[in-house]
């Protein structure tokens, strides 16, 4: 019998998505067919014990990580209203990660994984570093490589991309919080002449955290210093009217882009809140949109993941409206619990969760020539 693949699922990170990640990693393990992998659990946190960018107490429990290995999580306020059952999910994979430190090592031996299957969500995960640490050791990795995955974790920088493309995306303006703090009434409103009504959101954030809409120009300001509170950088688009739709894709060389999931928030708008709590949201697949309308989403969506460069997988957050499908930004690691939204488009095309899961680790593992 030919040994199993030994795979080491990263998870948590020093993100505010952190929890979330905890979530995806813990269920990522749990379904790995356990036939072919050898599953261990590992936190990233771990790597960043010294890393100054990050809050004392985050750095603090990552020591706690180093010495003990798993430990239990206490959750952000932000999470108090979410099912506790969902609570529950995110500190039993807390308790039960090991530090990543143990399995990535330079030396070697039989602690050493073949390949990371990435878990991680925002800075720190998404974002190119992991990636291009990975790259340095020399292993292999479910999802998309450095570029792709800081371009498309920048927003600002993505929709560049996109335009450059010929991809639609929102109008809007990119908002620097240096210049805000100079002048903020003066640059508030230069953004709501810009997109108004608008969303306004941290360029490189997840999970629509931080994130607000501004109906009248008198709220932007407001926005502007919720948005400041996740990264140094806000964008500000037009808030699109039409059919919120997810389209996931994935694929190497040759690219399948899944059923289309319409989204329904029973919230303001598709916010934290509503992408974790069953009940503030409803998910329909396949969308109720035309087969021309789907269509036109799903080619948007390749063309946007062949933009970018991603590889293995990536979702593609869209808005159908009147003019067409509008790119709203691409996820080059989405949430991987079995509800969540890429899972559950493979499931409407007859690919069970463990069936993918096990096709994004061959997909890692097959040469990138």
């Amino acid at each position: 019998m030919a040994a199993r693949i030994r795979v080491g699922v990263m998870m948590g990170g020093a993100s505010s998505e952190r929890e979330i990640s905890l979530a995806s990693g813990k269920m990522v393990a749990e379904h790995l067919p356990r036939d072919r992998y050898e599953v261990v659990m590992l936190d990233t946190l771990a790597l960043m014990a010294h890393n100054r960018k990050i809050s004392p107490a985050l750095r603090e429990r990552a020591q706690r990580l180093l010495e003990k290995g798993g430990q239990v999580e206490a959750l952000p306020a932000r999470n108090d209203e979410l099912p506790q059952s969902f609570q529950e999910q995110i500190r039993s994979a807390a308790a039960a990660a090991a530090p990543a430190t143990e399995a990535i090592t330079v030396a070697g031996g039989a602690a050493r994984i073949d390949v990371a299957f990435l878990a991680l969500h925002g800075p720190y995960g998404e974002d190119g570093t992991i990636q291009g640490m990975l790259d340095l050791l020399g292993v292999p990795y479910v999802g998309s490589g450095t570029l792709a995955s800081a371009l498309a974790m920048d927003k600002a920088m993505a929709k560049k991309v996109f335009a450059a493309e010929g991809i639609p995306v929102p109008a809007g303006t990119v908002v620097h919080r240096a210049d805000f703090r100079l002048a903020p009434d003066a640059v508030a409103a230069r953004a709501a002449t810009a997109a108004l009504p608008a969303v306004v959101k941290p360029a490189r954030q997840g999970s629509s955290i931080g994130m607000s809409m501004v109906k009248e120009a008198s709220g932007m300001r407001a926005a502007l210093l919720e948005a400041f509170e996740y990264d140094s950088v806000a964008l500000v688009e037009e808030r699109l009217g039409g059919t919120e739709v997810t389209v996931g894709v994935i694929g190497n060389r040759e690219l399948q882009a899944l059923p289309l999931v319409e989204i329904v928030s029973k919230r303001e708008f598709f916010d934290y809140r509503a992408k974790y709590d069953p009940g503030l949201s409803e998910e329909v697949c396949p969308a109720r949109v035309s087969e021309e309308a789907a269509r036109a989403a799903q080619d948007v969506a390749l063309r946007a993941h062949r933009a970018l460069g991603c590889r293995n997988l990536s979702r593609v957050d869209i808005m159908i409206t009147p003019r067409g499908p509008v790119v709203l930004e691409v996820n080059t690691m989405p949430g991987m619990t079995v509800n969540s939204l890429l899972p559950k488009a493979a499931q409407a095309a007859g690919i069970p969760f463990g069936a993918l899961l096990d096709r994004l680790v061959q997909l890692a593992l097959e040469p990138e020539d």
